[in-house]
């Protein structure tokens, strides 16, 4: 049976510890060099201008349109304002395509599974007409034939045949109002693979108006409002293969690390003579969760079509994110907790919930999205009024929690700061050996919340900035998101300050086998220093609880 004298990081000495700090800080650098020096940018995007091709049969039969020989298949239409539609044909005549990836030096370049995902982005071109208002938003359907190949020059497969509905948002302004002056319109999103198992993919879309049914001011007629297309865009973007590379073994090597850590904690604390705590019972969480993100799961997408790897990514990245700050509510909190004992999770119920209902409206909304887009890649909750409705109602309600909560979580940190100075101030009143002790535990707790600080502002910051970029690749300046030109080196550095941290907790917060080395107290100092609510309690968090007296 292990004894039980605190945590390792109590125990240490200070030289044992600057020696283990300095090799984490050197290790910090290093996953920032790796990103700097080996990973190229997360994402990159190609764009490509859609060829408007005529097709007779108005969509009667199978065939498919495509642009690139040796089995170029469009009678091409160079200019769409002098074309002549095909009687009763209701626009269907007219095919945009669209064949990705592009050619490049006389090269057919191709598409890998490192690339993991592909999202597709639809710009569209509306010329200003006189008579024509400067503003508009209107629904635009279309109707998308998608499919792909498995190898150059084959024969191109069925993905997907499926009817889209985007809110059209296009503008101009005042002095810009000139016959054939380009509207400026929203960019739309328009498909999400959560895999890239393809090399090539060829899209047809229509964009059909029966003229009939609106002239009848029929409801279910497509497009009666929509202004004329001049051309349609597509923005394909992907990310890098070279990251996924760098990411991918960086996860390979650290999760052995991090599951052979946890398990050793659980066996450290399994083999006192008591229940765990609360608070070591939260740093066991927090390994597990950080073990199964870092689990690379991600490999099987290299030789299996695996469309549910961007929902499992979310899922993984949202549990890590709920226990990483359920924890740092509960840190704060043991050492904030007066002549009240927090025995178990429900005890801090009303601190977690801003967590609690933030990681659940994200998980609806997540279902709701990538969920559908597992059967239908072209589904956006954005596209209806209820689902736009829904996702709005998620979205503002997990912004107004996690601002509760970092303000809640920024209050509680303020009240341990404050205690720990009330702390310094007592310790004169102290004996020698008792305040040396309790000043050396001072010191180090200082520094572990120092660290929980950096760690919280780059978790926080780079919790913004993926959400940012992804708002700047769905957004009008797809081009522009840092996801796809920042640096790839504060996301390694940011995911090696997620594993040094919870590895340090769980090294550092593991029940100790020593005493308290050379320095020996008397029976009455252990008993203060190490007793509180009838309880054993870790030194640290005894010291810097409020006295009871």
């Amino acid at each position: 049976m292990a004894a039980n004298g605190g945590a390792v990081i109590e125990h240490l000495s200070n030289r044992k510890l600057s020696i283990i700090l300095g090799l984490l800080l050197c290790l910090q650098i290093g996953f920032f060099l790796i990103g700097a020096l080996f990973a190229p940018a997360p994402s990159s995007s190609m764009e490509f201008l859609m060829t408007k091709c005529k097709d007779p049969e108005a969509g009667r039969t199978d065939k498919w349109f495509q642009i690139q020989p040796p089995q170029k298949q469009c009678q091409q239409i160079h200019d769409i304002d002098k074309y002549q539609s095909v009687p009763n044909a209701y626009a269907r005549d007219i095919v945009f395509v669209a064949q990705m990836p592009h050619v490049r030096d006389s090269v057919q370049l191709q598409y890998s599974p490192w690339f993991q995902f592909l999202l597709g982005l639809l710009e569209v071109e509306v010329e200003y007409q006189s008579g024509f208002p400067g503003e508009t938003n209107v629904p635009l359907s279309l109707e998308v034939r998608m499919g792909y190949q498995t190898k150059i020059e084959g024969q191109w497969t069925e993905f997907i045949v499926t009817n889209v509905t985007r809110q059209l948002e296009c503008s101009i302004e005042e002095e810009r109002k000139v016959d054939g002056a380009l509207l400026h319109c929203t960019v739309l999103d328009l498909f999400e693979l959560g895999s890239n198992n393809y090399p090539m993919y060829l899209l047809n879309i229509r964009v059909p108006v029966d003229f009939k049914q609106c002239q009848r001011n029929d409801p279910t007629a497509r497009n009666c409002n929509a202004p004329k297309i001049h051309d349609l865009r597509i923005i394909a973007i992907h990310q890098n293969g070279g990251f996924t590379k760098v990411w991918l073994w960086m996860k390979t090597v650290i999760a052995p690390f991090i599951v052979a850590a946890t398990v050793w904690y659980y066996k450290r604390v399994s083999a006192l003579n008591r229940p765990r705590y609360l608070v070591e019972n939260s740093i066991l969480a927090l390994g597990v969760s950080l073990a199964v993100l870092d689990f690379p799961i991600e490999w099987l997408s290299l030789w299996f079509r695996l469309p549910f790897m961007l929902l499992i990514a979310d899922i993984r990245q949202g549990l890590f994110y709920s226990v990483l700050f359920s924890f740092w509510l509960i840190f704060a909190g043991e050492h904030l907790t007066d002549d009240k004992v927090y025995k178990s999770l429900k005890d801090y119920w009303r601190n977690l919930l801003f967590i609690t209902v933030a990681s659940i409206s994200l998980l609806i909304y997540d279902i709701c999205e990538r969920g559908m887009q597992l059967s239908n890649p072209f589904y956006s909750i954005w596209s209806s009024e209820t689902g736009t409705h829904l996702a709005l109602a998620t979205i503002y309600v997990a912004s107004i929690c996690t601002i509760c909560y970092f303000s809640f979580l920024v209050y509680k940190i303020w009240m341990v700061w404050t205690q720990i100075k009330q702390k310094c101030a007592q310790l004169y009143q102290k004996s020698e050996i008792q305040r040396l002790k309790e000043k050396n535990l001072i010191y180090r707790f200082k520094f572990l919340m120092v660290f929980t600080l950096v760690c919280a502002g780059l978790t926080i910051l780079s919790y913004i900035m993926k959400q940012y970029g992804e708002g700047q690749m769905h957004g009008d300046e797809p081009d522009e998101s840092v996801l796809t030109y920042s640096t790839s080196s504060f996301f390694t550095g940011t995911f090696g300050m997620w594993n040094i941290y919870v590895l340090l907790l769980l090294a550092m917060y593991a029940p100790s086998h020593k005493n308290y080395g050379h320095t020996q107290l008397t029976n009455e100092e252990t008993d203060v220093l190490m007793t509180v609510g009838g309880t054993e309690a870790s030194a640290m968090v005894t010291l810097v609880k409020p006295s009871t007296d």
